[in-house]
Protein backbone atom coordinates (compact mmCIF):
# COMPACT_ATOMS: atom_id res chain seq x y z
CA UNK A 1 0.00 0.00 0.00
CA UNK A 2 2.88 2.36 0.69
CA UNK A 3 4.58 1.88 -2.38
CA UNK A 4 1.49 2.41 -4.23
CA UNK A 5 0.51 5.82 -2.61
CA UNK A 6 4.33 6.71 -3.22
CA UNK A 7 3.85 6.05 -7.04
CA UNK A 8 0.15 7.67 -6.93
CA UNK A 9 1.60 10.59 -5.48
CA UNK A 10 5.11 10.70 -7.73
CA UNK A 11 3.26 10.79 -10.69
CA UNK A 12 0.98 13.90 -9.15
CA UNK A 13 4.00 15.74 -8.61
CA UNK A 14 5.20 15.10 -11.75
CA UNK A 15 2.33 16.55 -13.64
CA UNK A 16 1.94 19.75 -11.42
CA UNK A 17 5.77 20.11 -11.89
CA UNK A 18 5.05 20.19 -15.62
CA UNK A 19 2.09 22.70 -15.81
CA UNK A 20 4.29 24.99 -13.35
CA UNK A 21 7.54 24.34 -15.60
CA UNK A 22 9.24 23.20 -12.71
CA UNK A 23 13.37 23.43 -13.62
CA UNK A 24 14.34 20.57 -15.52
CA UNK A 25 17.83 19.93 -16.73
CA UNK A 26 18.54 19.02 -20.58
CA UNK A 27 20.44 16.24 -21.67
CA UNK A 28 22.83 17.01 -24.77
CA UNK A 29 22.20 13.53 -26.28
CA UNK A 30 18.17 13.06 -26.09
CA UNK A 31 17.05 16.69 -26.32
CA UNK A 32 19.80 18.11 -29.04
CA UNK A 33 20.91 20.37 -26.30
CA UNK A 34 22.76 23.66 -26.58
CA UNK A 35 24.81 24.60 -29.65
CA UNK A 36 26.25 27.89 -28.33
CA UNK A 37 27.86 27.92 -25.91
CA UNK A 38 29.33 24.29 -26.05
CA UNK A 39 29.59 22.13 -22.94
CA UNK A 40 32.65 22.84 -21.20
CA UNK A 41 33.61 25.90 -23.30
CA UNK A 42 36.15 28.87 -21.39
CA UNK A 43 36.41 32.14 -22.30
CA UNK A 44 32.81 33.03 -23.28
CA UNK A 45 31.74 35.90 -23.73
CA UNK A 46 29.42 37.78 -20.78
CA UNK A 47 27.07 39.04 -23.55
CA UNK A 48 26.52 35.63 -25.12
CA UNK A 49 23.57 33.92 -26.76
CA UNK A 50 22.45 30.37 -26.35
CA UNK A 51 21.20 28.46 -29.19
CA UNK A 52 20.28 24.58 -29.62
CA UNK A 53 18.85 22.24 -32.45
CA UNK A 54 15.04 21.97 -32.28
CA UNK A 55 13.79 19.26 -31.40
CA UNK A 56 10.98 16.73 -32.64
CA UNK A 57 7.35 17.40 -31.94
CA UNK A 58 8.52 20.44 -29.46
CA UNK A 59 5.76 23.17 -29.63
CA UNK A 60 8.20 25.62 -26.79
CA UNK A 61 11.15 24.95 -24.71
CA UNK A 62 11.41 26.19 -20.59
CA UNK A 63 15.27 27.69 -20.28
CA UNK A 64 16.82 27.79 -16.59
CA UNK A 65 19.94 29.26 -16.12
CA UNK A 66 22.28 29.73 -13.29
CA UNK A 67 25.31 30.13 -11.36
CA UNK A 68 25.43 26.42 -9.70
CA UNK A 69 24.17 23.20 -10.78
CA UNK A 70 20.24 23.44 -11.23
CA UNK A 71 20.49 27.29 -10.42
CA UNK A 72 17.68 29.41 -11.75
CA UNK A 73 19.20 32.99 -10.19
CA UNK A 74 20.24 34.44 -13.88
CA UNK A 75 17.04 32.93 -15.96
CA UNK A 76 14.00 31.07 -13.89
CA UNK A 77 11.20 29.16 -15.85
CA UNK A 78 11.94 31.19 -18.91
CA UNK A 79 8.83 29.49 -21.26
CA UNK A 80 10.53 30.65 -24.97
CA UNK A 81 8.13 29.11 -27.31
CA UNK A 82 9.20 27.17 -30.48
CA UNK A 83 12.28 29.80 -30.77
CA UNK A 84 15.73 27.87 -30.96
CA UNK A 85 17.72 31.12 -29.53
CA UNK A 86 17.63 33.22 -26.85
CA UNK A 87 19.70 36.34 -25.98
CA UNK A 88 19.73 37.14 -22.09
CA UNK A 89 18.68 40.66 -20.71
CA UNK A 90 21.70 41.13 -19.05
CA UNK A 91 25.32 40.40 -19.10
CA UNK A 92 26.12 36.89 -17.62
CA UNK A 93 28.77 37.26 -15.02
CA UNK A 94 32.59 37.50 -15.78
CA UNK A 95 35.09 34.66 -14.62
CA UNK A 96 31.98 32.42 -13.82
CA UNK A 97 30.74 29.13 -13.99
CA UNK A 98 27.61 29.05 -15.69
CA UNK A 99 24.65 26.06 -15.80
CA UNK A 100 22.27 25.84 -18.59
CA UNK A 101 19.38 23.53 -18.94
CA UNK A 102 16.86 23.87 -22.20
CA UNK A 103 14.05 21.49 -21.13
CA UNK A 104 11.49 20.86 -24.87
CA UNK A 105 7.75 20.34 -24.10
CA UNK A 106 5.18 19.58 -25.95
CA UNK A 107 1.48 21.00 -25.31
CA UNK A 108 2.57 21.07 -21.53
CA UNK A 109 4.30 18.03 -21.35
CA UNK A 110 7.56 17.46 -21.01
CA UNK A 111 9.29 15.84 -23.63
CA UNK A 112 12.45 14.55 -21.93
CA UNK A 113 14.14 14.71 -18.60
CA UNK A 114 17.62 15.92 -19.34
CA UNK A 115 21.24 17.22 -17.96
CA UNK A 116 22.13 20.41 -17.56
CA UNK A 117 25.59 21.60 -19.77
CA UNK A 118 27.64 24.32 -18.43
CA UNK A 119 30.65 26.71 -19.36
CA UNK A 120 32.61 29.54 -18.10
CA UNK A 121 32.79 33.14 -18.95
CA UNK A 122 35.98 35.23 -19.61
CA UNK A 123 37.68 36.72 -16.46
CA UNK A 124 37.45 39.85 -18.87
CA UNK A 125 35.22 42.78 -17.55
CA UNK A 126 34.36 45.86 -20.00
CA UNK A 127 37.66 48.38 -19.24
CA UNK A 128 37.28 51.46 -17.52
CA UNK A 129 37.68 55.01 -19.39
CA UNK A 130 40.93 56.30 -19.52
CA UNK A 131 42.60 59.41 -19.07
CA UNK A 132 44.51 61.66 -21.41
CA UNK A 133 47.77 63.15 -20.00
CA UNK A 134 49.42 64.56 -23.22
CA UNK A 135 48.00 67.20 -24.14
CA UNK A 136 47.50 68.90 -20.75
CA UNK A 137 43.43 68.97 -20.37
CA UNK A 138 42.89 73.02 -20.90
CA UNK A 139 46.15 73.60 -22.06
CA UNK A 140 46.07 76.60 -24.71
CA UNK A 141 49.66 76.33 -26.43
CA UNK A 142 49.78 72.76 -27.48
CA UNK A 143 52.18 72.55 -30.31
CA UNK A 144 50.19 71.66 -33.52
CA UNK A 145 52.46 68.44 -34.01
CA UNK A 146 51.68 67.09 -30.43
CA UNK A 147 51.29 63.23 -30.18
CA UNK A 148 48.74 61.77 -27.79
CA UNK A 149 49.43 59.95 -24.63
CA UNK A 150 47.28 58.57 -21.83
CA UNK A 151 47.10 56.23 -19.32
CA UNK A 152 46.92 52.16 -20.00
CA UNK A 153 44.33 50.34 -18.61
CA UNK A 154 45.03 46.86 -17.59
CA UNK A 155 42.54 45.17 -19.10
CA UNK A 156 42.48 46.83 -22.41
CA UNK A 157 43.48 45.26 -25.62
CA UNK A 158 43.02 48.22 -27.75
CA UNK A 159 41.51 51.71 -28.12
CA UNK A 160 39.47 53.94 -29.93
CA UNK A 161 40.72 57.37 -30.43
CA UNK A 162 37.83 60.60 -31.70
CA UNK A 163 39.00 64.00 -32.71
CA UNK A 164 36.86 66.92 -33.18
CA UNK A 165 37.90 69.99 -34.26
CA UNK A 166 36.23 73.51 -33.20
CA UNK A 167 34.06 71.79 -30.39
CA UNK A 168 32.51 69.17 -28.80
CA UNK A 169 30.10 67.96 -31.65
CA UNK A 170 32.62 69.62 -34.02
CA UNK A 171 34.41 68.18 -37.15
CA UNK A 172 35.56 64.96 -37.19
CA UNK A 173 39.29 64.71 -37.55
CA UNK A 174 39.05 60.77 -36.39
CA UNK A 175 36.03 58.73 -35.90
CA UNK A 176 36.42 56.03 -33.45
CA UNK A 177 40.40 55.54 -35.01
CA UNK A 178 41.41 52.05 -33.89
CA UNK A 179 45.02 52.83 -33.23
CA UNK A 180 45.84 49.22 -31.50
CA UNK A 181 46.77 47.89 -27.99
CA UNK A 182 49.21 51.46 -27.62
CA UNK A 183 49.28 54.81 -25.32
CA UNK A 184 50.60 57.34 -27.60
CA UNK A 185 49.82 58.17 -31.20
CA UNK A 186 50.41 60.53 -33.87
CA UNK A 187 47.24 62.30 -35.11
CA UNK A 188 47.08 64.39 -37.98
CA UNK A 189 48.61 67.47 -38.00
CA UNK A 190 47.03 70.28 -36.03
CA UNK A 191 45.95 73.31 -36.94
CA UNK A 192 47.15 76.35 -35.26
CA UNK A 193 45.14 78.60 -32.94
CA UNK A 194 42.38 75.80 -32.90
CA UNK A 195 40.63 74.22 -30.54
CA UNK A 196 40.21 70.33 -30.45
CA UNK A 197 38.39 67.58 -28.51
CA UNK A 198 39.92 64.22 -28.08
CA UNK A 199 38.37 60.98 -26.57
CA UNK A 200 39.89 57.64 -25.89
CA UNK A 201 37.76 54.32 -25.38
CA UNK A 202 39.34 51.14 -24.26
CA UNK A 203 38.00 48.20 -25.92
CA UNK A 204 38.69 44.23 -25.21
CA UNK A 205 36.46 41.32 -25.90
CA UNK A 206 34.06 41.87 -23.68
CA UNK A 207 33.39 45.75 -25.20
CA UNK A 208 34.15 49.30 -25.24
CA UNK A 209 34.35 51.64 -22.40
CA UNK A 210 30.83 53.62 -21.69
CA UNK A 211 30.32 57.23 -21.29
CA UNK A 212 34.33 57.67 -21.75
CA UNK A 213 34.31 61.48 -21.80
CA UNK A 214 36.39 63.90 -23.97
CA UNK A 215 39.49 66.10 -22.92
CA UNK A 216 39.94 70.15 -24.54
CA UNK A 217 42.78 71.69 -25.62
CA UNK A 218 44.03 74.71 -27.15
CA UNK A 219 46.94 75.13 -30.19
CA UNK A 220 49.47 77.65 -30.65
CA UNK A 221 50.94 78.93 -33.44
CA UNK A 222 52.93 77.05 -36.05
CA UNK A 223 55.89 76.81 -34.47
CA UNK A 224 58.78 76.55 -36.24
CA UNK A 225 60.14 73.33 -36.41
CA UNK A 226 63.60 71.71 -36.12
CA UNK A 227 65.71 71.56 -39.30
CA UNK A 228 65.77 68.76 -41.71
CA UNK A 229 69.35 67.22 -41.76
CA UNK A 230 70.74 66.26 -45.68
CA UNK A 231 72.68 62.96 -45.80
CA UNK A 232 76.74 63.43 -46.32
CA UNK A 233 77.79 59.97 -47.12
CA UNK A 234 76.45 58.37 -49.04
CA UNK A 235 75.12 61.32 -50.64
CA UNK A 236 71.57 61.89 -52.24
CA UNK A 237 70.94 59.82 -55.19
CA UNK A 238 74.59 58.13 -55.59
CA UNK A 239 74.42 54.67 -57.27
CA UNK A 240 76.65 51.93 -56.36
CA UNK A 241 76.79 52.90 -52.62
CA UNK A 242 78.69 50.03 -50.22
CA UNK A 243 76.02 47.22 -48.79
CA UNK A 244 77.63 47.87 -45.75
CA UNK A 245 78.13 51.52 -45.81
CA UNK A 246 77.89 53.49 -42.75
CA UNK A 247 75.44 56.79 -43.10
CA UNK A 248 76.79 60.42 -41.65
CA UNK A 249 74.79 63.48 -41.74
CA UNK A 250 75.15 67.23 -40.98
CA UNK A 251 75.18 68.18 -37.59
CA UNK A 252 71.91 70.76 -37.08
CA UNK A 253 72.60 73.56 -34.33
CA UNK A 254 70.22 74.13 -31.33
CA UNK A 255 68.81 70.42 -31.65
CA UNK A 256 68.55 67.57 -28.99
CA UNK A 257 68.90 64.84 -31.41
CA UNK A 258 67.72 63.08 -34.42
CA UNK A 259 65.42 59.43 -35.40
CA UNK A 260 66.25 57.92 -38.36
CA UNK A 261 64.17 55.05 -40.43
CA UNK A 262 65.06 53.74 -43.52
CA UNK A 263 63.24 51.06 -45.92
CA UNK A 264 63.44 49.71 -49.01
CA UNK A 265 60.36 52.15 -50.00
CA UNK A 266 59.69 55.62 -49.66
CA UNK A 267 58.44 56.19 -46.00
CA UNK A 268 59.25 51.99 -45.26
CA UNK A 269 60.95 51.40 -41.69
CA UNK A 270 61.99 47.48 -42.54
CA UNK A 271 65.60 48.44 -42.49
CA UNK A 272 65.48 50.88 -39.42
CA UNK A 273 62.52 51.82 -37.16
CA UNK A 274 62.61 55.41 -36.32
CA UNK A 275 66.04 54.65 -33.95
CA UNK A 276 66.64 57.36 -31.89
CA UNK A 277 70.89 58.30 -32.51
CA UNK A 278 70.60 61.00 -29.45
CA UNK A 279 73.33 63.36 -30.88
CA UNK A 280 75.35 61.14 -33.05
CA UNK A 281 74.86 61.93 -36.46
CA UNK A 282 75.65 59.08 -37.76
CA UNK A 283 74.51 55.29 -37.46
CA UNK A 284 76.11 51.98 -38.51
CA UNK A 285 73.40 49.64 -39.94
CA UNK A 286 73.40 46.03 -37.87
CA UNK A 287 73.90 43.97 -41.15
CA UNK A 288 74.74 44.66 -45.08
CA UNK A 289 71.93 46.45 -47.13
CA UNK A 290 69.98 44.42 -49.82
CA UNK A 291 72.09 44.50 -53.28
CA UNK A 292 71.28 46.67 -56.10
CA UNK A 293 68.72 48.19 -53.94
CA UNK A 294 67.45 51.78 -53.60
CA UNK A 295 67.47 52.87 -50.39
CA UNK A 296 64.77 55.37 -48.30
CA UNK A 297 66.35 57.36 -45.36
CA UNK A 298 64.13 59.27 -43.42
CA UNK A 299 65.96 62.08 -41.05
CA UNK A 300 64.16 63.85 -38.87
CA UNK A 301 65.66 66.44 -35.79
CA UNK A 302 64.32 66.89 -32.76
CA UNK A 303 64.37 69.94 -29.75
CA UNK A 304 62.29 69.43 -26.75
CA UNK A 305 58.98 68.68 -28.09
CA UNK A 306 59.53 70.12 -31.52
CA UNK A 307 60.11 67.51 -33.95
CA UNK A 308 60.84 67.57 -38.32
CA UNK A 309 58.62 65.18 -39.04
CA UNK A 310 57.97 66.37 -42.56
CA UNK A 311 61.16 66.11 -43.96
CA UNK A 312 61.28 64.61 -46.98
CA UNK A 313 63.33 61.04 -47.28
CA UNK A 314 66.28 61.04 -49.01
CA UNK A 315 67.62 57.78 -51.28
CA UNK A 316 70.55 56.27 -53.00
CA UNK A 317 70.95 52.78 -54.60
CA UNK A 318 73.42 49.99 -53.15
CA UNK A 319 76.19 48.43 -55.77
CA UNK A 320 75.54 45.20 -57.97
CA UNK A 321 77.70 42.30 -56.57
CA UNK A 322 80.14 40.83 -58.98
CA UNK A 323 79.10 38.02 -60.88
CA UNK A 324 82.72 36.48 -61.24
CA UNK A 325 81.76 34.33 -58.59
CA UNK A 326 78.41 33.34 -59.90
CA UNK A 327 79.84 32.59 -63.57
CA UNK A 328 82.81 30.71 -62.49
CA UNK A 329 80.51 28.37 -60.80
CA UNK A 330 78.26 27.86 -64.01
CA UNK A 331 79.45 24.30 -65.73
CA UNK A 332 81.67 24.73 -68.79
CA UNK A 333 80.63 20.85 -69.93
CA UNK A 334 78.99 18.01 -69.11
CA UNK A 335 78.86 14.61 -70.67
CA UNK A 336 75.48 13.10 -70.55
CA UNK A 337 76.56 9.21 -71.03
CA UNK A 338 75.23 7.81 -67.65
CA UNK A 339 78.51 6.81 -66.08
CA UNK A 340 77.58 9.12 -63.21
CA UNK A 341 80.20 11.59 -63.36
CA UNK A 342 78.78 14.90 -64.84
CA UNK A 343 75.43 13.48 -66.60
CA UNK A 344 73.47 16.81 -65.95
CA UNK A 345 74.24 20.01 -66.77
CA UNK A 346 72.38 23.02 -64.27
CA UNK A 347 72.57 26.65 -62.48
CA UNK A 348 71.56 27.18 -58.91
CA UNK A 349 71.41 30.49 -56.82
CA UNK A 350 74.06 30.75 -54.74
CA UNK A 351 74.82 33.85 -51.78
CA UNK A 352 73.81 37.20 -53.39
CA UNK A 353 72.72 35.79 -56.55
CA UNK A 354 69.01 34.32 -56.91
CA UNK A 355 68.12 32.40 -60.62
CA UNK A 356 64.61 33.39 -61.68
CA UNK A 357 65.21 31.25 -65.33
CA UNK A 358 68.09 29.80 -67.47
CA UNK A 359 67.48 29.38 -71.01
CA UNK A 360 69.64 27.13 -73.26
CA UNK A 361 70.14 28.09 -77.21
CA UNK A 362 71.68 25.86 -79.75
CA UNK A 363 74.29 27.93 -81.73
CA UNK A 364 71.78 29.41 -83.95
CA UNK A 365 69.95 30.58 -81.24
CA UNK A 366 66.96 28.78 -81.54
CA UNK A 367 65.59 27.85 -78.27
CA UNK A 368 65.66 24.23 -77.09
CA UNK A 369 64.91 24.42 -73.33
CA UNK A 370 63.61 26.77 -70.37
CA UNK A 371 64.86 25.45 -67.12
CA UNK A 372 64.66 26.68 -63.56
CA UNK A 373 67.18 26.97 -61.02
CA UNK A 374 68.68 23.74 -59.84
CA UNK A 375 66.72 21.98 -62.39
CA UNK A 376 68.92 18.75 -64.08
CA UNK A 377 69.26 18.83 -68.01
CA UNK A 378 70.19 15.44 -69.73
CA UNK A 379 71.07 17.17 -72.88
CA UNK A 380 67.80 16.17 -74.65
CA UNK A 381 65.25 18.32 -76.53
CA UNK A 382 62.11 17.58 -77.90
CA UNK A 383 62.77 13.91 -76.86
CA UNK A 384 65.69 13.45 -78.67
CA UNK A 385 69.03 13.63 -77.46
CA UNK A 386 71.60 16.32 -78.84
CA UNK A 387 74.84 16.03 -80.70
CA UNK A 388 78.18 17.06 -78.78
CA UNK A 389 78.64 20.55 -79.39
CA UNK A 390 78.82 24.30 -78.05
CA UNK A 391 75.35 25.09 -76.10
CA UNK A 392 74.63 29.02 -75.08
CA UNK A 393 72.48 30.35 -71.95
CA UNK A 394 70.99 33.26 -70.72
CA UNK A 395 70.75 33.29 -67.01
CA UNK A 396 68.10 35.66 -65.30
CA UNK A 397 69.28 37.26 -61.78
CA UNK A 398 67.51 39.33 -59.50
CA UNK A 399 70.17 41.01 -58.46
CA UNK A 400 72.01 42.09 -61.59
CA UNK A 401 71.49 42.12 -65.25
CA UNK A 402 71.16 38.65 -67.37
CA UNK A 403 74.10 36.75 -67.55
CA UNK A 404 75.39 34.93 -70.92
CA UNK A 405 77.56 32.20 -72.07
CA UNK A 406 77.87 29.06 -73.30
CA UNK A 407 79.09 25.60 -72.32
CA UNK A 408 80.56 22.60 -73.92
CA UNK A 409 77.90 18.96 -74.75
CA UNK A 410 80.22 15.65 -74.76
CA UNK A 411 79.31 12.13 -75.64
Amino acid sequence: MKNGFTSYFGMILKCLCVFLFCPVQAQIGNCNGLVTPMDGATGVSTDTHFSWNAVDGATGYVLNVGTASGGIDIVENEQLGTVTSYNPTVSLPSGSEIFVSVVPFRNRELINTCIEISFRTSGLAVPQCTMVIDPVPGNQLVPVNSNITWIGSLSATGYYVTIREGDADGLLVWNRENVGNTTNVKPPRFKPQTRYFITVIPYNSEGAGINCRSISFTTGDSASEASCANLTIPIAAQKNVSVTTALEWESIPNVDGYFISAGIVSGGRDLVDNFDTGSENAYRFDRPLPYGTTIYIQISTYAGTIISDQCPPISFTTEIPSTDPFIAAIPRFFTPNNDGFRDFWSVDSMENFTVTNVFVYDRYGKLLVQLAPGQKWDGEALGSALPPDSYWYTINLSESADISGYFLLKR
